[in-house]
C-alpha cells in the first residue's frame, strides 16, 4: 500500500498522527530498528488454545509489530509445560502455549520476537488456598511475605518473600528452566519488588537482617536501613537470575516491567523520591547502571485527556530517555486507558528526541486483550481489530528490535559463585567476596541468603578472589578466567571440614564404605522430582554417575542443574554404589 492510500484510508481524527509517523520514518529513519510490542496476560484470551494463537500472531503481524510478552506464570501457575509449578487451569488440557507460540512466531514471516513475563512476587489470589500440591504454597507456605502487623494477604494476593532464601531460589529455579528448555527471545519481570513499606516482614529474612547488623525487635517499616535491606533482597534476585540465564544464553534480553506511580522524578537526583524505589523497592535504575537489567519497560499508564496526567506521561518518559545509562529504554504505553487517538499521541511523544537529544528505543503496550479506554481499566474495550489496524497504519512497517550490542559483540563476562561452609555444607549469608584483577580490588559482592555472588560485565581477563565471613577463616582463589559473553560460576568452601572432597564422580569406585565425600559442581542427570525414584549425578564433562539417597526431603532437581552433594559412601546388595545419608546444594543451570 502506496503512503497515500494509507493516510486517505485513516479516519480524521488520527490522521494527523499517521503523517507525524510516517514522517519521522522518513526524515530521521528513526525506525531501521525499534521494539514494538504486546503485553499479553494470561487471564484473558490470548494464547490458551491453538487457535487464540494464532489469532494473537495475526494481529501482531498487522500491526506492524515484532515482539510480544506473554504471560506465561500469573501466580505460581505455568501456562507451559512446567515440571515445577502447576499447570494453568485456563489453558487447554495438553496445550504448551509456549512451544507453539515460539514456533508460530519464528517460524512464520516476519519472524517475532517471544519474551515470556513471569509474574514474580505474587504467587496466588488472597480469595482462595490453592489445591494443586505442586503449588509453591502447598509445597513451602513459609516463603509468604508477611506486613508489618503479621498480616499475609497483600493487594495483589499471597506473595513470596524476596527475603526467603527458599522463595528466592525456587523463583530462580523457575525461570532457568524456561530458559533452558524453551528457545526464547527475552525473560520479563513483572512485580520484581514489594507491594510497599509496611510488606517484607517474612520472619526468616527479618532473622538474617538482625544477624547481618546486629538488631532485635520488629523494624520500623521506615526505618532505612531495613528499607535498603529489602531493597538489596529484590536486586539481589534480580542479578542472580540475569548472571545465570545469560550465562546459559548469551543473547537472552532480560527486561522488566517497572514502576511509575505518580509524577516523573523532576532531576537524576529525585529518583529515591520516587515511589519504586522508596516505596516498593524496585531500583530499576540502579539495576541499567549495574547491567543486570538490558530492556527498562517502565509502565508509564496514563490517562492522555486528563491534563495532569498527560504531563505524567511526558515527564516520565523523558526521565527514561535520559537515564537508560548504556542499555534499552522501552516506553510503556497504557492504551487501555486512551482512545485511538490519544495512543497515538503518547506513541509520537515517546519516540521524539528529550530536550538533550536522548531517545527510547521504542514502545510496548498494554494490552494486547484491552484495546482502548475512557480513563479506566474497567471502561477499557476488548479485542477491537480497528486498534491493531491503526497501528500497522502508523508504524507503517515491520522493523526489526534494535541490537544489543553488549550481547553481540560481547567484551565482558559474568563471574558468580555460591559460598557454602565446609564444616556443615549451609550457605554463608552475607559473606564479603572481593574482586581482583593485577593486585587490584575491582568489585566487593556480598553473598545472599544462599551463599550466592556475582560480578556482572566484567571485562575479559584474569581474576582472583578473596572470600571473608564472620568466624571462618579467608578463602583465596588465586586464577579464575572470564572470558567475553561467558559466565564462570564457582562453587566454594569456606573453613576445614574431615570430609573428603572428591573432583570425578569415578573416584567413588575406588573408596571403601562409609567414607563420607563431597561432591562439587555436578550436574543431575534427569528430573528428580519425588523422593521415591532416585536422584542421578555426573561429572560435567563426562558420563560417570553416581546415585545420592539424601537423608531428608528436598526441593525437585532438574536434568542439567548443578548440584553439590555430600553423603556417605555405601554399597547395595546389587553392587551398585551410592551416596546414602546425603545433602544436596543447589548452585544453578548448566
Amino acid at each position: 500500500m502506496r503512503m497515500w492510500e494509507i493516510l486517505l484510508g485513516a479516519t480524521a481524527r488520527y490522521r494527523w498522527m499517521l503523517t507525524a509517523g510516517i514522517l519521522t520514518m522518513w526524515l530521521t529513519g528513526y525506525t531501521q530498528t525499534e521494539f514494538r510490542g504486546f503485553w499479553v496476560d494470561g487471564f484473558n484470551e490470548g494464547f490458551h488454545t491453538p487457535e487464540q494463537v494464532d489469532t494473537l500472531l495475526r494481529r501482531v503481524r498487522a500491526a506492524k509489530l515484532n515482539a510480544v510478552i506473554v504471560q506465561m506464570r500469573k501466580r505460581g501457575d505455568a501456562h507451559y509445560f512446567s515440571p515445577l509449578e502447576p499447570f494453568a487451569t485456563q489453558q487447554q488440557a495438553g496445550f504448551d502455549a509456549l512451544a507453539y507460540l515460539i514456533e508460530k512466531a519464528h517460524g512464520e514471516s516476519p519472524r517475532i520476537e517471544v519474551h515470556v513475563w513471569v509474574n514474580s512476587h505474587p504467587i496466588w489470589p488472597g480469595s482462595s488456598w490453592p489445591s494443586d500440591p505442586k503449588h509453591i504454597l502447598n509445597r513451602f507456605p513459609e516463603v509468604q511475605t508477611e506486613d508489618y502487623e503479621g498480616k499475609r494477604i497483600t493487594e495483589v494476593g499471597y506473595g513470596g518473600d524476596w527475603g526467603h532464601p527458599l522463595y528466592h531460589e525456587w523463583f530462580t529455579r523457575v525461570v532457568l528452566d524456561i530458559v533452558r528448555r524453551y528457545d526464547i527471545d527475552g525473560i520479563h519481570f513483572d512485580y520484581i519488588r514489594y507491594t510497599g513499606e509496611r510488606w517484607g516482614y517474612n520472619p526468616v529474612s527479618v532473622a538474617r537482617f538482625h544477624r547481618r547488623y546486629g538488631r532485635e525487635g520488629k523494624p520500623d517499616p521506615t526505618d532505612p536501613l531495613w528499607k535498603q535491606w529489602r531493597r538489596d533482597q529484590v536486586t539481589a534476585v534480580v542479578r542472580k537470575i540475569y548472571a545465570q540465564a545469560t550465562a546459559l544464553k548469551p543473547h537472552l534480553k532480560v527486561s522488566a516491567a517497572l514502576i511509575t506511580w505518580g509524577d516523573g522524578p523532576q532531576n537524576t537526583d529525585d529518583w529515591v523520591n520516587r515511589s519504586a524505589y522508596r516505596a516498593v523497592f524496585q531500583d530499576w535504575q540502579g539495576w541499567l547502571k549495574e547491567g543486570i537489567l538490558d530492556m527498562a519497560i517502565p509502565m508509564v499508564y496514563y490517562n492522555e485527556a486528563n491534563p495532569r496526567y498527560a504531563e505524567f506521561f511526558r515527564r516520565w518518559a523523558t526521565f527514561l530517555k535520559d537515564h537508560q545509562h548504556g542499555r534499552i529504554g522501552v516506553v510503556g504505553i497504557g492504551n487501555y486507558l486512551n482512545t485511538i487517538e490519544n495512543t497515538l499521541k503518547q506513541v509520537e511523544f515517546a519516540r521524539q528526541p528529550s530536550p538533550s537529544g536522548n531517545r527510547v528505543y521504542g514502545v510496548n503496550f498494554f494490552s494486547y486483550a484491552a484495546t482502548t479506554g475512557s480513563g479506566s481499566e474497567e471502561g477499557s474495550h476488548r479485542y477491537e481489530e480497528a486498534f491493531y489496524t491503526a497501528l500497522g497504519d502508523y508504524f507503517g512497517e515491520w522493523v526489526p528490535t534494535p541490537p544489543m550490542p553488549w550481547k553481540r559483540s560481547p567484551t565482558t563476562g559474568h563471574l558468580m559463585g555460591t559460598v557454602l561452609n565446609a564444616t556443615d555444607f549451609s550457605p554463608v549469608d552475607g559473606a564479603t567476596v572481593e574482586v581482583y584483577q593485577a593486585g587490584s580490588l575491582v568489585r566487593t559482592l556480598t553473598t545472599d541468603g544462599n551463599g550466592f555472588f556475582a560480578a556482572v560485565h566484567l571485562p575479559a581477563g584474569v581474576y582472583a578472589l578473596t572470600v571473608r565471613a564472620e568466624g571462618l577463616p579467608v578463602q583465596q582463589v588465586s586464577q579464575v578466567w572470564v572470558a567475553p559473553g561467558m559466565g564462570v560460576n564457582l562453587p566454594l568452601l569456606v573453613g576445614e571440614t574431615p570430609v573428603l572432597a572428591l573432583r570425578r564422580v569415578e573416584s567413588v569406585a575406588d573408596l571403601p564404605d562409609d567414607v563420607e565425600v563431597m561432591l562439587l559442581g555436578k550436574i543431575v542427570a534427569q528430573d528428580w522430582l519425588s523422593s521415591e525414584q532416585p536422584l542421578i549425578v555426573r561429572d560435567a564433562l563426562s558420563e560417570a554417575t553416581v546415585q545420592v539417597q539424601l537423608a531428608a526431603p528436598s526441593v525437585p532437581l532438574l536434568q542439567g542443574e548443578r548440584v553439590a552433594v555430600r553423603g556417605k559412601l555405601q554399597t547395595l546388595p546389587n553392587g551398585t554404589r551410592i551416596l546414602a545419608h546425603a545433602t544436596v546444594k543447589w548452585l544453578g543451570a548448566f
